[in-house]
């Protein structure tokens, strides 16, 4: 049994179009601002928002937050409802390497696990670099299996296999949605996969999901209609997702001096020292579209590492893997 995070209530695609261009080898996969809230959002995130805002408020007088109330472990909790991720990290992008498992480190810290319904990386769907696709593969893989996901939910799109499965498993998901019971799925990288999952989607579902984005014209969000001839954020937008853009979290969650992280090494937490060393390989802090997840479970739209770093201190709720 692996000890787990605690629990309550977190990347860069702003570097200029000719870095993106200087990749390392490539491998040819195709031949094998404005917020708008989510309408649910109130209700779900308000009893979160008041125990995160008194666990900063009793750290900053220099006591221990006792921890929250927590879902037992493995329970769905239908106050956040049902979360879905798409990343790439195997071309452009080595924040994603951090932010990934940051992302899973926050959702296992509520005990969420459950809410993550999909998963698919490596999206950069038309070529990859070798030493990108091992880098995120393995944030993502081990992440997701010592915070204790549902491994079957995750899915590598450089194999056209698993891209398939994925796809055809987002659709599921889309369909699934209603007024009652929307998806929220975290855009942390280019638009394509999730495009593929929502054109092939039944067209109410998709006006109960919400594309969760930040900043504005991001990288992300027009990368793959302006250098590969697909879609972006607005193509998204125009089969009937609700635009979910909040700010972006670089300026909050974005490079910093590694050593603000030395809390996960001083934790004697493995789990955390591992995380700590996927922000270490990229070496910059950068940990920026995590802060989509922790806006997800949270409704905060502008956090920053202090806030993340009071989260993870607040609560004790040590968990185990199987």
């Amino acid at each position: 049994m692996t000890p787990m995070l605690a629990r309550p209530s977190g990347g860069a695609d702003d570097q200029d179009a000719n870095d993106h261009d200087a990749d390392d080898q490539n491998i040819d996969h195709n031949s094998g601002g404005t917020m708008t809230l989510h309408r649910h959002r109130s209700h779900r995130v308000g009893p979160v928002l008041a125990l995160f805002a008194a666990a900063t408020l009793l750290g900053a007088c220099g006591t221990q937050a006792a921890p929250p109330p927590a879902q037992a472990p493995g329970s769905f909790d239908d106050g956040v409802g049902r979360i879905a991720m798409s990343a790439d990290g195997n071309q452009h992008d080595e924040d994603d390497w951090a932010s990934a498992p940051m992302a899973l480190a926050i959702l296992a810290h509520r005990d969420l696990q459950p809410n993550l319904v999909h998963y698919d990386y490596n999206n950069h769907i038309w070529d990859s670099s070798q030493d990108h696709v091992e880098n995120m593969t393995e944030s993502v893989q081990e992440g997701g299996e010592r915070f204790g996901f549902d491994m079957s939910r995750f899915f590598d799109d450089t194999d056209p296999q698993r891209l398939e499965a994925g796809t055809q498993n987002l659709v599921e998901e889309i369909n699934a949605s209603t007024e009652d019971d929307q998806l929220s799925i975290v855009l942390a990288g280019p638009i394509e996969t999730v495009w593929m999952a929502l054109n092939a989607a039944d067209p109410e579902a998709r006006t109960h999901v919400e594309c969760v984005t930040h900043g504005d014209d991001s990288f992300n969000q027009t990368h793959g209609a302006e250098e590969h001839d697909g879609h972006d954020y607005e193509d998204l937008i125009d089969l009937g997702c609700e635009r979910v853009e909040i700010p972006d979290q670089n300026s909050g969650l974005g490079p910093i001096e590694m050593d603000f992280w030395d809390f996960l090494t001083d934790s004697g937490d493995e789990n955390w020292e591992w995380l700590y060393s996927r922000l270490d390989l990229v070496g910059n802090g950068d940990v920026s579209d995590a802060g989509m997840v922790f806006y997800v479970i949270t409704g905060e739209e502008e956090s920053d590492r202090s806030e993340l770093k009071s989260y993870f201190q607040s609560g004790s709720g040590e968990a185990t893997s199987e």
